[in-house]
């Protein structure tokens, strides 16, 4: 992306640095982060700390950044209160529109969004037929899949005649170093890690039964940026790796990774809303377009995230 001024919104996040990392090896743009957090210790050329629905803290960020890329990072997940959820993903991604258009009116720029879509948007209907295309019928089940469909119905009303080209990247389950341990995934490998050093003889978990796909999120920068790059505008794209994993076969695999023997401790009485036992989505429509294809394997990502902890 030679000669292009890149914003990141939710820069200080795990997709934020590892999307910083991947930019910065590939381009010499110019990089402008949006977050909360005071000090973002980043490889960037400007920060605004700010809140994404303050209109005048977002004119202040954009109008400063001058942006011809937009990478739209940030969002509250979790357990969140469905208003807090709307008023946050929704709100927030309307006001970083307005402002983004309001800056291309004066000065006459064309800028690409590439909007941060979710699984969560297509619930129990959509999964019924796998793998799940960019078509699937959507019912979000969730408070957070609900705010994410809304926010990718905006965008994919958004004019051909806009200044703003709007890309979504519905991202399926992505993994890697950083990971939350508010995450199952995140959980396992902190605990796996915790019993490599002697600290705990056991693993607490949920269900295990459940299948995700996962895909790294160095491969999900990646998209992103193909994306950005040559995406069709108005179009959702799934950014996945085609295939599920089931939790527990995950679980076995950094077990053996790490060459420990733990306990199991499952406590699978109480299952999540909306959550759906089996999903995996279909990659062929950004394969086709823009030669993406995800290139880290499962057992590496899960021994950089051992590694990391």
């Amino acid at each position: 992306m030679p000669g292009d001024r890149i914003l990141i919104t939710g820069v200080c996040g795990f997709t934020g640095r590892h999307l910083v990392a991947h930019l910065c090896r590939i381009s010499s743009a110019a990089i402008v982060g949006i977050d909360t957090r005071e000090d973002p210790n980043l490889p960037i050329d400007g920060y605004h700390r700010c809140d994404l629905t303050n209109r005048d803290e977002m004119d202040r960020a954009v109008t400063n950044a001058r942006p011809t890329v937009v990478f739209h990072l940030a969002s509250l997940i979790g357990s969140a209160e469905p208003a807090e959820l709307a008023r946050v993903n929704v709100g927030g991604f309307q006001c970083l529109s307005d402002t983004l258009r309001r800056h291309a009116a004066k000065t006459g720029t064309t800028i690409r969004v590439v909007t941060i879509g979710s699984a969560a948007e297509i619930g129990t209907a959509g999964a019924a037929k796998l793998p799940v295309s960019e078509e699937a019928r959507c019912e979000p089940e969730t408070a957070y899949g609900r705010s994410k469909l809304e926010v990718t119905r905006l965008a994919m009303l958004e004019p051909a005649s806009s200044p703003l080209k709007f890309l979504i990247a519905r991202s399926f389950n992505l993994l890697g170093p950083g990971l939350s341990s508010t995450l199952s995934l995140g959980s396992f490998v902190q605990q796996v890690a915790a019993a490599v050093r002697g600290e705990t003889e056991s693993v607490r978990c949920g269900s295990l039964e459940t299948s995700r796909d996962f895909v790294d999120v160095r491969d999900a920068a990646s998209a992103y940026c193909s994306l950005a790059q040559v995406g069709r505008p108005g179009q959702i794209y799934n950014v996945c790796r085609g295939r599920s994993y089931r939790l527990g076969r995950l679980l076995d695999m950094l077990l053996t990774l790490a060459n420990v023997k733990v306990r199991i401790v499952s406590d699978s009485r109480t299952p999540r809303q909306g959550d759906v036992k089996d999903i995996y989505g279909d990659c062929s429509k950004i394969v086709r377009e823009t030669g993406w294809k995800p290139a880290i394997s499962i057992e590496h990502s899960l021994m950089d995230m051992l590694a990391a902890a």
